[in-house]
């Protein structure tokens, strides 16, 4: 027996030996595996990109020393930042004092105690735990180009030596071994699985494809006008001398320390806003605003910038995102005014910072200059709100921090400002006589930011005199700019500072959208309307700002694409053509007089878009082509929450472009039904409800809908892990040609008015009065930019009105109208359906998202907790829906499309 154990323990070390070593050899294979992937992907290898056309203020220089100078510049950079690190702190830099020092910040990021505030500072505004995973991964919003594969520092046109730590090649780890909330979660590939489907005939396809090949041809040529060819002048930035107080004038800024980088594509009016450099933005100068669109308000009287906060772009607590917080900076000082005057310096007009006292009219809260071409007139910027003061109403103590990227101050995530145009040349703008037959523009504009560090102090701490009631009481709690700038610190010559040049000023959105149409005269798009609201037993008069005139009554604002991945590129969805093409024409039923689409699709590629479908609506569809990548696509539960750049410029551009020729907009995602309830069939009454009792907003809870398991196609099992995300068996969900999303959809997991939400409510409102949203929220409005005096004058009682949701409401659900959210479920979402939809299932590896909807006339009593084939009741069918508009819906598609069968093409 002794030696039958004997040899037994001997097998089973032979055993355990053969197995251990079986196991390193499959490590070392999937390691190198891994690692011939990484190649072939590309994510941790940096490549040279092509230089664009680089050239001094003065002379043409070739791409070889154009790249040479450029990786001077980030060696230099490299320098100051190395010194940064190395340097103490300075006692008099109050920005640096609050949050502990750069230098610890900089560094390994091992401070335990800040990574915890951090992270517990995100959690408290995540979901529960039960619904976080649904919450950041399923919102309202989750269309997403997924561009986070990327370095979040980085330009296509010129690059730095591999290896140097500096604004452009700082790799970003959101795509992939970063440190997160949810534990083990990765972002997969940018673009993976996106191959949109199509629902129109081929010979159409094959139109719409020569098409775009011809406009790509288009993107080629040169411009009519070399001297006027859009530029960025790139300006080094010194972060040392922002220690020094007073501030000290820039070393940086003079011409032959600046790089000019050429957009050439942008060659005429029809290319805006689609070749604006915004993929290709010069992001190691985070001074010059990031810009997405720009054009000329419907008066001719200014030029309107839309822009992003590229600080909220990657927010997390990584040694490498900490310290890309400290190099972006500059982009959120761009978002508060500074103060200057004018002054004559060897005969030529130069600005000197000041005080708000002390500052010319037009001066006492700027941030950029702005200056005409040919001309060369320069006025001053104006921000279409203070967004301090809006911090300040919102009960936020600092409208920036240095630690923190802001990700959850959503109203700094769009900014947005305006340049004066010269009274000479607004008669022209307004009729579009400044340009060209050609659509080429004949008038330009520069912007050139007043470059100072942000300020982190108290939100109201450097208000402009129109808000002075609510500054500090204590003065140390003040910001003084004579002793953080000085009384003679005079801005550098325009041609030292770094800037854009030449945006093209083309026509306005009457002139380019409405030309047949007879235009106003002054007199009636002039004149301010009053809108008297009844509150209680007072009148409140509220000037709603109606200078433009109305075209529509309803409208909605899309961001939308063919195909798309969502948060984390967790999966592909390719429906969007059959989806849009049901939305509109549901939507008309409802109401919606117009549809503003900021096409995204071009983002993935440009063979298969939504303008097709736009085709088919030619009196009905604006078409804004928006190849516009997001900055970040990670969900919102991990240490980098996702920033939709691209979606939320869209917003902002579709309420200021066209909102002030509408009374409402409808902020809702093709995959969003706003339903009509109780005695109405259409929004109109709804709206002119609200506007009889002076409402201006109205929400709607949003709540993922479960398609229902009676309508898809019979489900054909898929026995693969990697495909299902996990070892259960999963399925390709597919609608039938002859049933509707609406219908199919039609699965509601609460009864009657929603108790719990998403945070991800849609809303309805008046862009006269609202003039900052954010996909789910009015964060700015005419009455929270309001001060004190103003505020009581419209009948509001100071400390007690609470701003938030100010004249808006909720809609009722049972008698006004509801949102059936239709988010599309994916393979993945349906790993383990035939166990986790049964009766008496329980475990939680696997979650049910097929609905079986309860009966009509549910009694448990009668009809149990499942239907015969033991399939669990698990959402409610909204029957007005189902009786009312889904057939109405199937008729219209039927009718509008000429077909019999419901997409028949599809």
């Amino acid at each position: 027996m002794v030696s039958v154990h004997s040899n037994n323990r001997n097998a089973n070390r032979v055993r355990v030996s053969l197995a251990t070593v079986l196991l390193f050899v499959v490590a070392i294979s999937v390691g190198y595996a891994l690692l011939i992937l990484s190649f072939a992907t590309g994510n941790p290898v940096e490549t040279e990109p092509q230089i664009s056309t680089t050239t001094s203020r003065k002379e043409e220089i070739s791409g070889d020393q154009a790249k040479s100078r450029i990786q001077q510049q980030q060696q230099q950079q490299h320098k100051l930042l190395e010194e940064k690190k190395a340097a103490p702190v300075t006692t008099a830099d109050k920005n640096i004092q609050q949050h502990q020092a750069s230098t610890t910040v900089l560094q390994a990021g091992n401070d335990q105690n800040t990574n915890k505030i951090e992270t517990s500072e995100r959690q408290e505004q995540n979901p529960s735990p039960e619904e976080s995973k649904e919450a950041s991964n399923e919102a309202g919003d989750d269309h997403n180009d997924g561009n986070n594969n990327k370095p979040i520092i980085q330009n296509n046109q010129a690059k730095g030596p591999r290896g140097k730590r500096n604004f452009r090649n700082v790799v970003l780890p959101g795509a992939s071994m970063q440190t997160t909330k949810r534990n083990g979660w990765m972002a997969k590939p940018h673009g993976e699985g996106v191959q949109p489907q199509i629902i129109i005939p081929n010979e159409n396809v094959l139109n719409a494809m020569e098409e775009e090949e011809e406009e790509e041809d288009d993107d080629d040529e040169t411009p009519p006008d070399p001297e006027h060819v859009l530029k960025a002048f790139v300006e080094p930035i010194d972060f040392k001398e922002w220690e020094t107080k007073p501030l000290p004038k820039r070393s940086t800024a003079t011409a032959d320390q600046l790089e000019m980088n050429t957009y050439p594509k942008l060659n005429s009016c029809k290319k805006v806003p689609q070749m604006i450099p915004v993929n290709e933005y010069p992001d190691y100068d985070p001074f010059l605003p990031w810009i997405h669109d720009v054009f000329p308000t419907h008066d001719g009287k200014y030029i309107q910038f839309v822009a992003q906060n590229r600080r909220r772009c990657h927010t997390g607590t990584t040694p490498e995102e900490k310290e890309i917080l400290h190099l972006t900076q500059p982009n959120i000082a761009l978002f508060q005014h500074v103060p200057v005057k004018r002054i004559n310096q060897d005969g030529e007009t130069r600005y000197k910072l000041t005080s708000h006292d002390q500052a010319d009219p037009d001066g006492v809260a700027t941030r950029f200059i702005c200056r005409f071409k040919p001309s060369m007139v320069e006025t001053l910027s104006v921000f279409n709100f203070d967004y301090d003061y809006a911090a300040h109403r919102k009960r936020t103590k600092y409208t920036f921090q240095y630690k923190d990227g802001g990700i959850l101050s959503i109203h700094t995530s769009q900014l947005i400002f305006k340049c004066p145009v010269p009274d000479d040349l607004v008669d022209s703008i307004k009729s579009g006589e400044s340009v060209q037959d050609d659509d080429t523009a004949s008038l330009f504009v520069d912007v050139i930011p007043i470059r100072t560090p942000p300020r982190y102090g108290l939100s109201s701490e450097f208000l402009q005199p129109k808000y002075a009631d609510r500054l500090p009481q204590k003065m140390e709690d003040r910001f003084d700019p004579t002793a953080e700038w000085g009384d003679d610190h005079v801005i550098p010559r325009i041609e030292d500072s770094g800037r854009w040049e030449n945006f093209p000023i083309c026509k306005t959105t009457l002139e380019e959208y409405y030309p047949q149409e007879q235009q106003p005269s002054d007199d009636e798009t002039t004149t301010l309307k009053l809108q008297k609201i009844e509150k209680g037993n007072r009148e409140i008069a509220l000037k709603d700002h109606l200078t433009a005139p109305k075209k529509h009554r309803l409208v909605a604002c899309m961001w939308a694409s063919a195909g798309y991945t969502t948060r984390g590129n967790r999966f592909a969805v390719n429906d969007g053509q059959r989806r849009m093409l049901e939305w509109i024409t549901f939507n008309k039923m409802l109401g919606f007089e117009h549809f503003y689409l900021y096409d995204n699709s071009y983002a993935f590629s440009s063979e298969i878009t939504l303008k097709p479908i736009a085709d088919m609506f030619p009196n009905e569809i604006t078409y804004i082509k928006w190849p516009f990548h997001v900055c970040n696509n990670n969900p919102n539960n991990v240490d980098s929450p996702g920033e939709r750049s691209s979606q939320y410029a869209a917003e902002s551009s579709c309420r200021l472009r066209f909102g002030p020729h509408v009374e409402w907009i409808g902020q809702f995602d093709i995959d969003e039904y706003l339903i009509p309830m109780g005695k109405y069939t259409s929004i109109i009454p709804i709206l002119d409800d609200l506007d009889r009792t002076g409402l201006k907003i109205l929400s709607f809870g949003s709540w993922r809908a479960w398609p229902r398991r009676d309508l898809i196609k019979e489900p054909v099992p898929i026995h693969d892990t990697e495909q299902c995300s996990n070892s259960f068996l999963c399925f390709e969900l597919t609608i039938p040609e002859d049933t509707t999303v609406l219908q199919t959809y039609n699965c509601d997991r609460q009864s009657g008015p929603k108790k719990d939400v998403m945070p991800a409510e849609k809303q309805l409102y008046r862009p006269d009065f609202v003039l900052q949203h954010f996909i789910h929220y009015s964060t700015v409005t005419v009455l929270s930019e309001m001060n004190k005096t103003e505020f009581e004058a419209a009948g509001f009682p100071w400390l007690k009105t609470r701003i938030a949701g100010l004249l808006g409401r909720y809609s009722d659900e049972i008698n006004e109208a509801t949102m059936l959210h239709t988010k599309a479920v994916a393979r993945q979402d349906t790993a383990g359906w035939n166990k986790a939809c049964k009766v008496g299932y329980s475990d939680p590896r696997a979650r049910c998202r097929i609905g079986v909807p309860f009966p009509f006339d549910y009694d448990e009593a009668k009809h149990g907790v499942g239907d015969d084939k033991d399939w669990a009741y698990n959402c409610y069918v909204n029957r007005k829906t189902e009786e009312f508009w889904v057939p109405r819906l199937q008729k219209a598609l039927k009718q509008h499309t000429g077909n019999n069968d419901l997409n028949s093409n599809f």
